[in-house]
């Protein structure tokens, strides 16, 4: 019988170089579908990791510029607080026109003085604090999320500005007048000028967070959490959660101010459902689900019914 020679390791083939190994990735590089760029996948952030003392740094920067800003847009805006405080002012003479506030500490004008300062400071500075937010987020983002972030920061920002100038010009003075006018044959009103910001501020402010509404729940809609038929059958729920938040908002008890800010805040409950329209049927939870199942069959053993 006869036997098979046994290889020694002169006969055996030579490993490949590093240098072929080489040769061959960038081959099958070249095979890569036309378009789509050599390294990470496109829905993977770009850039090289920062290490934790470096990301420390950049945010001391970015914090810096944010900061030095906000001083420069404070004390600009103290030059014109007075003439901004007279505008403010002005519904009040509208309401009544002997209106005059008051203070009654030492430090009453001036605290409400800064404070109108320091909001305006706040207001100019808001482009340059959320760039330097979106500079630093910016690195660990995929391309899609690049795509969205800005609108929606803008889309926000209007949003916010508009529920504020609906705040003053249109629920602010009818909610004063009555607040002015109601019992002034018993009582005339002395308003402190403290309590007449606050009480404008945190209408304004609150206000502007109600504008919110469709954006809040467009995301809410993104991501499967609420479908437009469910926020369609709960109008009821939304006529009444309309006129509880708008009797927690504004600083008047009476019903026609009240109304002033529950009609739109109902119709931005509608433009939500409207939005969450557009995007419920490109929902990511769905994808996450088909991606899960299909590496489920890919791990399946070849020949198994699957």
């Amino acid at each position: 019988m006869a036997t098979r020679p046994v290889p020694t390791p002169s006969d055996l083939p030579e490993p490949p170089e590093l240098a072929e190994l080489d040769v061959v990735a960038e081959e099958a590089g070249d095979d890569l579908p036309p378009g789509m760029p050599p390294g990470p996948p496109p829905d993977e952030p770009e850039g090289a990791e920062l290490t934790l003392g470096e990301h420390l740094n950049e945010i001391r920067q970015r914090l810096t510029v944010a900061v030095l800003t906000m001083v420069l847009t404070t004390v600009l805006a103290l030059l014109f607080a007075s003439t901004i405080l007279d505008y403010l002012l002005e519904p009040g003479r509208q309401a009544l026109p002997e209106f005059r506030p008051i203070y009654t500490e030492l430090l009453g004008f001036i605290g409400a003085y800064i404070k109108i300062s320091l909001m305006l400071g706040l207001a100019g500075a808001m482009p340059v604090i959320v760039y330097q937010i979106y500079a630093f987020i910016h690195p660990g983002l995929t391309r899609a999320e690049q795509k969205w972030i800005m609108p929606i920061v803008g889309l926000a920002t209007i949003a916010f500005a508009c529920g504020g100038a609906f705040a003053f010009f249109i629920g602010w003075p009818p909610a004063l007048s009555f607040l002015l006018n109601f019992g002034q044959d018993i009582a005339d009103p002395q308003v402190r000028i403290n309590n007449y910001i606050d009480m404008l501020t945190r209408f304004v402010i609150w206000t502007g967070i109600v504008f919110e509404l469709p954006l809040f729940l467009m995301g809410l809609g993104a991501i499967g959490l609420v479908t437009s038929k469910r926020l369609l059958g709960m109008w009821r729920w939304a006529i009444i959660g309309s006129f509880l938040l708008a009797a927690l908002i504004t600083p008047s008890i009476d019903p026609v101010t009240q109304t002033f800010v529950a009609v739109p805040t109902l119709g931005l409950y509608i433009l939500g459902i409207v939005l969450v329209k557009l995007v419920e049927n490109r929902t990511v939870i769905p994808v996450i689900e088909s991606e899960l199942d299909d590496e489920d069959d890919d791990d399946e053993p070849e020949g198994q019914p699957a």
